[in-house]
């Protein structure tokens, strides 16, 4: 356990750090100092980013991603707001970064990175308070919709406007994801399901840090964004839950300003204003220097790199120009852009996650939200230049996934969303569960999640290629004699890209070559020159790459302003045939060339690596992976620039808004950090999930899954005996010397007796009253599969007389009521009813299971919390020597907490 000013660390098996803390600011300084921890040279990248220094660290490549940062004043706009905060917000921050910089300190030198790059000698210095802020800004400065502004300006300039919707798809670095939210009277459990996967370029060990958040009165689990504290994008209290996709919404506006030079000075024409021009020296390892110039004015930052800007800083250059303007909508009230970050911790209801959101500045949403009480919600967050949207409620289920909103007023305020087809599918999938169950399980929601179909493509070829069995490919020009059959297996592929397909790689490498030939032979040919701007933009305005995310609309749209679409697929044809023979004939015809080259599965081909800030780094292992742009699974590809992962779902959540501990999570994490030495990268491959639990090293009973001997009842019982609550449900003489085992409960054979005890009106307590036999057997099939839940059949001599239960008191709504200790332990005892009640048997066996619990040894605290109305209950914990303390709101009860010390 780690500890530090007011708070604590602990991580769960898979290394998920857990802060406990004594209140906001303690909690926020211990979250800044995990982050430091664990990601200490990607926290210190982004900070060097986020202050145009990143080339000093990793290398001169970078040096015009650092004048962008510089000319936006990504640090200056994030000490105004920080300046404009509460002061709450500005302490929570400032501890956070208080946390990050005393990590930083004692970790920086030993950092494998730090090690491999020879930069041991190089300390790095405390962060600003508001440089989580900076780092924020600046990790969303080309997420919003400036990259898409630069290339419809480029399409505009090259093709005309006519062109604009034909090459019109999501942005291929841009941050898009899925979110699926489901009302209770869809969800399986009754009360809303809110699930989730972020699509987003992963780096290091990607964007988002799976935590746990808990003060006295706060537990929070959820995605943190590196860099920022709170969960500001993926989160979940005890009652209420939120998820947030892309909005796709206008949040930057480029354009050409004219400037006239007076005076030796550069003047808005317009306006009359002067430009401010900020001077600096950029530097990068190994000596490189660069000077360079950020140029602004009230209208916005004149883009770095642009012949305009080069244009303003020639000595010689005409009197007059018209710079690129950047244009970004202010935070409708400064004081509340990051107050989410704060707020959400403490929401209780989807109205609080939605008041918590209002002012959120960066980057623009959809917020999804719901709560306990089935309230769900939609809200757009974030400064944008549109009008602006109301939150609204949702009664039906809800799919984001970037797609283009069906209104015209709503489609008309976005850019660069994505095909219908994931939105399509997710509804699809959703819909038919409810059809084949009745509602939607988790297990519906982890499917979709991880769903591979492309069931648009099988269409598309068939436009292109012609229906199976004409003859097409006999047409003149048709060269290779392996056409034919590459062509019969793209038309009878099924559009899954399933990791483990061939024809799915197949189906790939021509997509890669249709969209070459599309930009060589094609007006789309102009796209592939240079873009006239520096490198950093190249993955935004690259031509190929650009029309291969478009490809479905050139085909649908293309053929109307000239483009061949058929002529550009046979061509393809014949060099995929040329290169790449068919491995198999479908029916299991003989292969016609044994010894010719095959594509190796997909997943092989479409393998995924995070990327390294440095190249020089060690890569991580690659990771085969199935999916697609289109896919749910968005394991993108940028057709025309090769098949790796581009962008991967960098997190996945599913959150259960009928029980707390019903929550679950995974990141593409290529590094183990707990004492599960699989590192959470290949789990995220293979569709898995962890659960999502605070966590603190908790007590046990005994050894798991197999029957645990307590020893002989006493022969003598003297201990008075409760009413009402015992027996020993035998005939055996009472049970004096009888032997007491715990057996865990076999939730098939034991349903039918369990369900007569808790259905009894004396076990009104136990909560079950009213349970049908199956629901009862469901609930402990529930508890047998829970790693923190567990249940047993009290016995004496092999006679079922009570069931007996405890909890890992953290992965329990009653780990949210007071400060969860190492070694707790919750329990639940009912015993039997019966006819014929033995005096002292309750305490007597009370005295083997506590006792048996004080040898096991990993418990040093037992917890109890009957019902404040159960007198006999609340007495009886007093009576063997629990220390009584507060009332607790539970689910379904106000329950009376009381603490057994074990051992002194």
């Amino acid at each position: 356990m780690t500890t530090g000013p007011g708070w604590r660390l602990f991580r769960d098996p898979t290394g998920v750090p857990h802060v406990q803390a004594d209140d906001l600011t303690a909690l926020a300084h211990g979250h800044g100092y995990v982050t430091g921890l664990d990601r200490a040279w990607h926290v210190e990248v982004l900070r060097r980013r986020a202050e145009a220094r990143s080339a000093e660290l990793v290398g001169p490549e970078t040096l015009d991603a650092d004048h962008l940062s510089l000319a936006a004043d990504v640090v200056g706009t994030a000490r105004r707001w920080w300046d404009a905060a509460s002061h709450e917000d500005r302490e929570f921050i400032g501890a956070y970064a208080r946390g990050v910089s005393a990590a930083l300190a004692e970790v920086w030198a030993g950092t494998p990175e730090v090690r491999e790059l020879g930069l041991t000698g190089d300390p790095v210095r405390p962060w600003d308070p508001w440089t989580p802020v900076a780092v924020h800004l600046d990790a969303h400065l080309l997420t919003g919709s400036l990259p898409e502004q630069l290339w419809r300006r480029r399409v505009r300039r090259l093709l005309g406007d006519v062109w604009i919707p034909v090459l019109d798809a999501e942005s291929p670095a841009a941050a898009g994801s899925n979110a699926w939210l489901v009302p209770g009277a869809f969800s399986v459990t009754g009360r809303p399901l809110l699930a989730a996967d972020p699509h987003r370029v992963v780096e290091e060990s990607g964007p988002y840090q799976p935590v746990c958040l808990s003060t006295p009165d706060t537990r929070v689990r959820g995605m943190a964004v590196v860099g920022l504290p709170g969960v500001a994008h993926f989160g979940r209290t005890e009652t209420a839950a939120w998820a947030i996709t892309a909005a796709m919404t206008v949040t930057e506006r480029v354009t050409e300003v004219p400037v006239e030079c007076r005076a030796g000075a550069w003047h808005v024409v317009r306006t009359g204003e002067r430009l401010h021009v900020r001077r600096a020296v950029l530097r990068a390892r190994d000596g490189v220097r660069r000077t360079c110039s950020a140029w602004s004015c009230s209208a916005g930052f004149v883009l770095p790199g642009t012949p305009a800007e080069e244009a303003v800083l020639d000595a010689a250059a005409p009197e007059s120009t018209a710079t690129v303007t950047v244009v970004s909508p202010a935070p409708a009230d400064p004081s509340r852009s990051v107050a989410a970050c704060r707020e959400l911790l403490g929401a209780r209801t989807a109205d609080d996650v939605v008041s918590a959101y209002a002012g959120w500045a960066v980057p623009c949403n959809d917020v999804l939200a719901a709560d306990a009480d089935g309230a769900c919600r939609h809200t757009v967050a974030g400064a944008h230049l549109g009008a602006p949207e109301s939150s609204r409620t949702l009664e039906d289920i809800t799919v984001r996934a970037n797609q283009r909103p069906s209104d015209a007023a709503g489609s008309a305020a976005r850019l660069a969303c994505a095909p219908p087809h994931r939105a399509q599918r997710a509804t699809r999938l959703l819909d038919a569960a409810v059809t084949r169950h009745g509602a939607v399980r988790h297990e519906d929601l982890v499917a979709a999640q991880v769903d591979t179909a492309a069931p648009h493509w099988p269409a598309l070829l068939r436009a292109v290629l012609g229906e199976p069995g004409d003859d097409s490919d006999d047409a003149p020009g048709t060269r290779h004699p392996g056409v034919r059959e590459v062509r019969s297996r793209l038309l009878s592929w099924d559009g899954t890209m399933a990791a483990e397909s061939r024809t799915a790689s197949l189906f790939a490498v021509w997509r890669e070559e249709f969209v070459h030939e599309l930009v060589r032979s094609t007006p789309l040919r102009v796209l592939a020159g240079p873009t006239g701007m520096p490198p950093v933009w190249d993955p935004f305005l690259h031509g190929p790459g650009r029309v291969g995310l478009a490809v479905e609309n050139v085909i649908r749209r293309g053929p109307a302003l000239g483009i061949d679409v058929s002529a550009c697929a046979r061509a393809a044809l014949e060099r995929v045939a040329a290169e790449h023979a068919a491995p198999a004939l479908p029916g299991g015809a003989p292969v016609p060339d044994p010894d010719a080259p095959t594509l190796p599965p997909w997943g092989t081909l479409h393998a995924f690596t995070p990327w390294r800030s440095d190249t020089a780094l060690t890569p991580a292992d690659p990771v085969p992976v199935g999916g697609d742009a289109d896919c749910l699974l968005a394991a993108g590809t940028v057709p025309g620039a090769g098949p790796a992962c581009v962008r991967v779902p960098a997190a996945r959540v599913l959150w259960d808004l009928a029980d707390p501990a019903a929550s679950w999570w995974i990141t593409p994490d290529p590094v183990a950090r707990g004492s599960v030495t699989e590192p959470p990268v290949l789990r995220w491959a293979r569709g898995e999930l962890d659960h999502a639990l605070p966590w603190v090293p908790a007590g046990a009973v005994g050894p798991l899954g197999e029957p645990i001997d307590l020893g002989r009842v006493p022969r003598s019982l003297n201990a008075a005996e409760s009413a009402g609550e015992t027996g020993s449900g035998s005939g055996n003489g009472g049970g004096h010397g009888a032997r007491a085992v715990l057996r865990p409960v076999d939730p098939a054979r034991d349903a039918a007796l369990i369900h007569e005890w808790v259905g009894a009106p004396r076990a009104r307590f136990w909560g079950m009253n009213g349970l049908t036999r199956a629901q009862v057997q469901e609930v402990y099939a529930y508890l047998a599969e829970s790693p923190t839940h567990h249940a047993w059949l009290v016995e004496l001599d092999g006679t079922p007389v009570g069931l007996f239960q405890s909890y890992e008191p953290h992965a329990d709504p009653v780990g949210a009521a007071y400060r969860v200790e190492p070694g707790d332990l919750g329990v639940h005892v009912l015993l039997a009813p019966s006819r014929h009640r033995i005096p002292g048997l309750t305490g007597a066996l009370g005295g083997l299971v506590i006792g048996q619990i004080a040898r096991y040894g990993r418990t040093r605290r037992i917890v109890a919390e009957p019902d404040v109305s159960n007198d006999r209950a609340v007495a009886r914990l007093a009576a063997t020597g629990f220390e009584l303390g507060p009332r607790i709101e539970l689910p379904g009860k106000t329950g009376k907490i009381g603490f057994l010390r074990l051992g002194g």
